[in-house]
């Protein structure tokens, strides 16, 4: 396999893995994306390890488990052991140029730290926390056109936006302000765009742009408000049955309690601007593919599509992501690699989002990835390989004293304390999920049967083989940090390391 010249990551926000076309949404509007799965691997079982931004932000970038790298929660700064570390530094000292470009969120550590050599459109800040979309730049960029930014929205939100959702009656999503010419999103592209063309012109390339859409709020610029078809929206089967049958920690959750309020129309309405804002980033995808087959550099390049996490978008009655929600919707994510060497090609293994920088090293011929919980699934491109090294993935987040946010110190997962602090984790095989409650009942759903979710298993009889068996997953990934739990999950499986790889 000859190796290109350049990497591109495009990398969206909060975006699940089924709000494309090429995955099956009726509904979407994803032309951009559906042409790059024609020509890539499609990784169509990736899962984050942390239904949160900063957390699974750090995982991308160093190929480790949250436990690993200590941002166990938003704003939780990274190991300062790492602060310097991660794939991006690997290609720099390769001869790379490394570009990043917009939200970054990972604490402690700056791209530039990392290994980015050039950093654009990196937010600022604020109160001691990278707030993600909040952009000096930018927003001296909208406040010169005349926009009025409300100071006190991290969200960039005009006054007029603010007001329009607050005002009695008012739904979580509306139109925005900001015109498609000056919205973040397209300001941000221009921004990448002007960042490539400053590249040296003899390296290669690693280059980043990392876009807010589709993030809450759903404040949606004309004509992306109004572009999905309302009819073709279709609402998840578990909104009906909506969260009573989760553990109580959810069903009493502000996931569930803050849209407790929304009927159908309002979900069809919530569900449709999500994809809006989906439709967003493809159409900077498509903006950016069509520089690069204007510098004749677009065959010369692997591009990657990836996100963070996912939102549970009405499933089960919830929105958003968090500590609480190991679920399906907030858990896997789209990744497609391109490489121009190989026929586009698609599987449903199970990879992980900290396999990413292993994979690219590999097929960049660069060498990083040692140390790292991820690995490489350079082989699954072009259908090469049938198999990825993993057997299952997995998912772990905690609170410290009930609060998933902090300051100063990154939380080691030594510093767990049973009792007040709290754990969750989950295990995806090829079959079930089970996700292991420290304060509140455990979940098992068998997928093949029950996709959406809805019954939890874990009580009956004849699922406890698979119960034991995940428990028992569960105990190898992460005795390492918490040998407590794991004696609690039951004894470890003969044959298999951590991270779902065979011996």
């Amino acid at each position: 396999m000859s190796r290109p010249a350049n990497v591109l990551i495009v990398m969206s926000d909060e975006q699940s893995w089924d709000t494309m076309g090429c995955t099956g949404n009726r509904a979407a509007r994803t032309p951009h994306l559906d042409a790059l799965r024609d020509e890539a691997a499609s990784f169509d079982r990736c899962y984050t390890p942390f239904p949160l931004c900063c957390p699974s932000r750090a995982s991308l970038w160093t190929g480790l488990m949250p436990r690993h790298h200590g941002v166990l929660g938003n704003w939780r700064p990274i190991d300062p052991a790492l602060r310097e570390s991660g794939f991006a530094r690997a290609f720099s000292r390769s001869g790379y140029h490394t570009i990043y470009c917009g939200k970054w969120h990972v604490p402690g550590t700056t791209p530039a730290a990392m290994g980015w050599e050039e950093a654009t459109a990196i937010p600022a800040i604020v109160d001691g926390q990278d707030r993600g979309r909040y952009i000096d730049a930018y927003r001296r960029y909208a406040a010169g056109l005349g926009y009025r930014l409300d100071p006190a929205s991290m969200e960039n939100l005009t006054v007029a936006d603010v007001a329009r959702a607050r005002r009695p009656g008012g739904k979580p999503f509306g139109t925005a302000e900001i015109a498609l010419d000056h919205y973040l999103e397209t300001w941000q592209t221009g921004q990448f765009l002007e960042a490539l063309d400053r590249r040296p012109r003899d390296r290669p390339w690693l280059a980043a742009c990392s876009f807010n859409a589709p993030h809450f709020p759903m404040i949606v610029p004309a004509p992306y408000d109004r572009l999905i078809d309302r009819d073709a929206v279709e609402l998840p089967p578990s909104l009906a049955s909506g969260p009573g049958t989760k553990p109580r920690e959810v069903r009493e959750s502000r996931y569930a309690r803050d849209f407790a309020d929304l009927d159908e129309g309002d979900w069809t309405e919530l569900i449709a601007l999500y994809l809006g804002l989906c439709a967003l980033v493809d159409a900077q995808l498509g903006r950016i593919a069509q520089y690069l087959r204007d510098q004749r550099e677009w065959d010369r390049t692997i591009v990657v599509f990836t996100s963070d996490h996912g939102d549970m978008m009405g499933s089960h009655g919830l929105m958003e992501k968090g500590h609480l929600l190991h679920y399906e919707q907030d858990l896997r994510v789209p990744l497609m690699i391109r490489h121009p060497g190989e026929r586009a090609s698609s599987t449903g293994e199970l990879v992980s989002v900290c396999d990413i920088g292993p994979t690219l090293a590999e097929l960049a011929g660069v060498g990083w990835g040692a140390g790292t919980d991820g690995v490489s699934q350079a082989a699954l491109l072009g259908g090469r390989s049938q198999h990825s090294p993993r057997q299952w993935v997995t998912a772990e987040t905690m609170l410290r004293d009930g609060e998933p946010g902090g300051h100063g110190e990154p939380f080691r997962a030594g510093d767990w304390t049973p009792g007040r602090d709290s754990l969750n984790l989950s295990v995806r095989t090829g079959t079930a999920r089970y996700i292991y409650r420290s304060h509140d009942e455990d979940e098992l759903y068998l997928l093949d049967a029950d996709p959406h979710e809805q019954v939890n298993r874990v009580t009956d009889p004849a699922c406890q083989p698979v119960r034991r068996e995940c428990r028992a997953l569960l105990a190898r990934e992460i005795r390492d940090c918490f040998p407590e739990v794991a004696r609690q999950l039951g004894p470890v499986p003969a044959g298999q390391d951590r991270e779902g790889r065979s011996r």
